[in-house]
């Protein structure tokens, strides 16, 4: 199935077009002026430059969110903005790509997906050495990783003609909101690296999306902004990683009415356990051997044992944690990825 783009129409203003991201200030007759554009901002900007982030990240980590709060923010800030995802029929853990564009002064109208990024924005760490995240950031952009990784081991693998910003977001979500789920921390950090809007700005519309659990996302932000090591760009040489071949499919116009299947059986073939930020380790002391990790994992890759205990198999697990929410006894616990 091709990748499908959708698009997300934010309209605050009256007088605004259907063809732009409106925002205060925009130039229509009444509209108050606008809140940001008399701001300095970093040297990313430039007052008639769209910026343009790409944000990689696995479905259920929230990057979808973390792009419609930016642009919701910087739509406060009377500034023009899109945000949009692209991804395919995966379910959680797949890779997810999520897009915005933000300009001070002018109406956005390019609505295709982000090849030459300003800012990339990584969600999880695993997917640097799967996927070429880099691939089109410009020289004088800034790469965002969520990391357990210092900033030194980091630059040494992915340094290069852009700023580096680094935060280990999973620690700060884990403890804060209780999930590896980095949105509204990696927003904190993206702020930090960037100002591309001001911290504050974010405030009201995650209040907004979360209701009750508000404060707690606005803490994660603040903290991950307060704790982001950041190095200027140099010149490094990244190393080279290895190749991942990519699927080819047919085109459309290759394919035959009807549903076609290309390789009958291949699903055992992908190794969807990279995929994973955490897998879940069993105290045996604990397990009543009751089965119920086994019933409830929607992967089906947790067996019996012949001991009569249970185990995941690593190659599939997702680390979606449900296994341990559901455990009556409290034997599963998870362990975050290396």
């Amino acid at each position: 199935m091709p990748n499908r783009a959708i698009m997300y129409k934010i309209i605050r203003s009256p007088c605004s077009s259907g063809d732009r991201a409106p925002a205060s200030g925009a130039g229509c007759e009444g509209s108050s002026p606008s809140r940001g554009a008399s701001k300095e901002f970093s040297n990313l900007k430039e007052r008639d430059k769209t910026i343009e982030i790409r944000w990689h990240g696995r479905g259920g980590q929230g990057a979808v969110t973390s792009a419609e709060l930016l642009a919701l923010a910087a739509i406060e800030e009377g500034k023009f903005a899109q945000a949009f995802p692209s991804f395919g029929p995966e379910r959680r853990g797949a890779p997810v790509l999520v897009f915005n564009r933000l300009s001070d002064t002018n109406p956005i109208r390019a609505r295709v997906s982000v090849t030459n990024p300003d800012i990339v924005v990584i969600l999880d760490p695993g997917l640097l050495y799967i996927t070429d995240a880099t691939s089109g950031l410009k020289e004088d952009g800034t790469l965002v990783i969520n990391t357990p990784k210092t900033l030194v081991d980091i630059k040494s693998e992915l340094g290069g003609p852009w700023k580096l910003a680094v935060v280990n977001a999973n620690v700060i979500a884990r403890e804060l909101l209780g999930v590896p789920i980095v949105n509204t921390t990696m927003l904190g950090a993206l702020v930090k690296a960037t100002g591309i809007i001001e911290l504050e700005s974010l405030a009201e519309p995650i209040k907004e999306r979360f209701g009750a659990r508000a404060k707690a996302n606005i803490e994660a932000c603040r903290r991950a902004f307060e704790e982001t090591e950041i190095a200027e760009p140099g010149s490094v040489v990244r190393k080279a990683r290895q190749a991942i071949p990519a699927e080819v499919l047919p085109s459309w116009r290759e394919l035959l009415p009807g549903c076609v299947i290309t390789e009958p059986g291949n699903a055992k073939a992908y190794r969807t356990g990279d995929w994973k930020s955490a897998h879940p380790v069993w105290n045996n002391e604990k397990c009543i051997k009751c089965g119920i990790c086994y019933l409830f994992c929607p992967e089906g890759c947790i067996g019996e044992k012949e001991d009569g205990y249970f185990e995941a198999n690593l190659y599939y697990c997702k680390g979606c944690g449900i296994c341990a929410r559901e455990c009556w006894t409290e034997a599963i616990r998870m362990v975050e990825e290396e």
